[in-house]
């Protein structure tokens, strides 16, 4: 299996920004869509570090490999997404995985079609090998950042950790996109 290439330092201002972001959850009572959303912001505002490392950045619209894999979401995205969309959220049966059918919201194209309002996993998941080695086609094995369980770096790892106690908290749950948006 690849190893992880040596990551530049993440910039001390993206902690910083971190810190403050955790502050304002622990005390917001702003809607935990709100909420939600201030953690989607951080994570757009971390592009720029990503870009240095990540082929996603390169590969361009289109490539969707990786939106074949388990897409692991909260009760919270998932209302989140119903009100991008209207497309209603039904959790029914057990909860999957081990998925190789495409993201429910993946067009025809290869773009995702709920980009804006994408998961949090989607924002973390980067790959950061050749973009060829992301089709499984290829037979090589791809470099994985921001996957569980350690999700690439603590600042990942706290966030999902949020967006998982705040739905289990809250009365929801942890599926993977599929089981809320079946196709």
């Amino acid at each position: 299996m690849p190893v992880l290439p040596e990551l530049p330092p993440i910039p001390r201002p993206y902690f910083d920004k971190a810190t403050s972001l955790y502050r304002a959850l622990q005390t917001s009572r702003a809607p935990l869509g709100e909420q939600l959303q201030m953690v989607y912001r951080y994570m757009d505002s971390f592009q720029p570090y990503l870009a240095q490392i990540t082929t996603c950045s390169r590969a361009g619209k289109g490539c969707s490999h990786c939106c074949r894999i388990d897409v692991q979401i909260t009760t919270l995205e998932a209302e989140n997404i119903w009100l991008y969309t209207r497309r209603l959220a039904q959790p029914t049966g057990p909860i999957t995985t081990g998925h190789k059918t495409p993201c429910p919201f993946l067009d025809k194209e290869g773009a995702c079609s709920i980009y804006e309002q994408r998961p949090l996993i989607c924002r973390i998941y980067h790959v950061a090998g050749d973009p060829v080695h992301c089709d499984p086609a290829s037979g090589a094995k791809q470099i994985h950042y921001g996957h569980p369980p350690k999700f690439g770096n603590n600042i990942f790892k706290n966030l999902i950790g949020w967006t998982h106690h705040v739905a289990i908290n809250n009365g929801g749950t942890v599926r993977d996109i599929r089981d809320f948006f079946p196709a």
